[in-house]
């Protein structure tokens, strides 16, 4: 008769697991959350995303709601009836009278991201929001095989010789770098990539004079821009005449969202800027 019980116990546990799950409607506020959602469990259970989400493709094909975060319209996420909302610390503040709107209006449960800064935050991120969508054994597999898959890169570039570069987030006139206390940074210094910024925090605007007086040999472009217009815009500031990355081949161009959001690819955003510098 226990082992009756047990046995129906068991069973209620799934069932009840498995309607959780596919009831859940998701909203996620910042593109690295989406693709890690998507990656835990697919596309199907987002309601609402960002306007500047672009992977999975699939995204694009579907009838997703398009979120604002800088113009965040609570009565536009409280129609979407959202059970689980996945916001950012850095967007946090900004948005958080209005996702409390939200959350009072619609019961939904909220995980505020913490901001990763090297591989391990990626890691707990991954894991956290595994935990808040109740998908913890997907979770935890997803960040096992990227271990091994980083722990795999960085021992690929291990012996080589460190090499000097600057991360450009933006381009002039208004020029933004990364910085120490980054996630780029960390994981530049494990590939053997000295970042020449690295002793000023974030992602600090920049003169054109400092960029020439750390004389950075490689440059990693965050732009977005095709290598055609990177390299005309760097033969174009006439401070950079003399500069090691005016060749075309140390000028850097991965995948702007690889390198810039903190999930699941960005393994691969890292790896192709090692090969860049490094092959």
């Amino acid at each position: 008769m226990k082992r009756l019980v047990l046995i129906m116990a068991v069973l209620i546990l799934s069932a009840c697991s498995q309607n959780t799950e596919s009831d859940m409607r998701i909203v996620s506020l910042i593109p690295s959350n989406t693709e890690i959602v998507s990656e835990l469990i697919g596309t199907d259970n987002l309601v609402g995303v960002t306007t500047v989400d672009t992977y999975p493709e699939s995204l694009n094909e579907s009838d997703i709601e398009r979120i604002d975060t800088f113009n965040l319209e609570p009565e536009t996420i409280i129609e979407l009836n959202p059970t689980h909302i996945i916001s950012h610390e850095s967007i946090n503040e900004m948005t958080k009278a209005e996702i409390d709107q939200v959350v009072d209006a619609t019961d939904a449960e909220l995980l505020v991201v913490d901001d990763a800064l090297d591989i391990d935050g990626v890691y707990k991120t991954i894991e956290d929001i595994g935990e808040f969508l109740n998908v913890i054994d997907e979770s935890n597999a997803l960040v096992e095989n990227m271990k091994r898959d980083y722990q795999s890169l960085v021992d690929t570039f291990k012996d080589k010789n460190a090499t000097s570069a600057f991360v450009l987030i933006s381009p002039a006139p208004d020029v933004y770098v990364a910085g120490n206390d980054t996630f780029m940074d960390s994981m530049l210094a494990d590939v053997k990539i000295d970042n020449v910024f690295n002793d000023i925090d974030g992602f600090p605007l920049v003169d054109i004079e400092e960029i020439i007086d750390r004389n950075p040999e490689y440059l990693i472009s965050a732009i977005g821009m095709n290598d055609t217009e990177l390299n005309d815009m760097i033969q174009n500031e006439k401070g950079f005449n003399n500069m090691s990355f005016t060749d075309k081949n140390k000028q850097c161009n991965p995948d702007v969202d690889e390198i810039s959001r903190p999930g699941p690819r960005i393994i691969s955003g890292v790896k192709s800027v090692a090969e860049c510098i490094h092959e």
